[in-house]
């Protein structure tokens, strides 16, 4: 096994593996089961009392419109509610929930936002892409990356959260890395 692993980065090294690149991507932290609201402290503090009634009432709102979704708990945040239901919610989902704590007595709906579902930390790692342009001694750049990443339409509706990252295996390799927060 050791000696695979060796001969594996040996071939790196040589520039004899002429492999295709890999795609590797993955989703981390929030994901859209939850719906934020965003409300004032006193808000929150009121909303917070009933939450077990508000739990069954809203459920019975989601069945009365034929939804799968279900509400598993509502969680109290720093900046309002999220609320965490058993499935990924739709829009309907979310006007149903939204008019449900806009009419909540004693709540001050003026204070409360329109719901949203939170921002997802998603990346794109790409790997086993030669440093080297082929045929000439001009290394791959952000912005040659940028550029044939906004030319491929498997990247239209994608947006990049931080500045993609070049990172070169190893010193002596002609491989890199390419990380994209998406």
């Amino acid at each position: 096994m050791l000696a695979k692993k060796i001969e594996n980065i040996q071939k790196i090294i040589n520039n004899s593996d002429k492999s295709k690149p890999h795609i590797k991507m993955t989703t981390q932290g929030s994901s859209h089961k939850q719906i934020i609201i965003l409300m004032g402290k006193e808000n929150t503090e009121k909303f917070m009392i009933s939450t077990s009634n508000y739990i069954t009432n809203i459920n019975s709102a989601l069945k009365s419109i034929k939804s799968n979704v279900m509400v598993d708990y509502i969680r109290k945040e720093p900046i309002g509610v999220t609320i965490v239901t058993d499935k990924v919610v739709l829009s309907s989902n979310i006007q149903v929930i939204e008019n449900f704590v806009k009419n909540v007595k004693n709540i001050n709906s003026e204070d409360i936002e329109l719901p949203r579902l939170p921002q997802l930390k998603s990346y794109l790692k790409i790997i086993d892409i030669p440093y080297l342009i082929e045929n000439s001694n001009i290394t791959i750049s952000l912005d040659f990356v940028e550029m044939i990443i906004k030319s491929n339409h498997i990247f239209n509706n994608l947006s990049l959260m931080l500045k993609l990252q070049v990172i070169k295996v190893l010193s002596k390799s002609n491989i890199v890395i390419i990380w994209i927060n998406i």
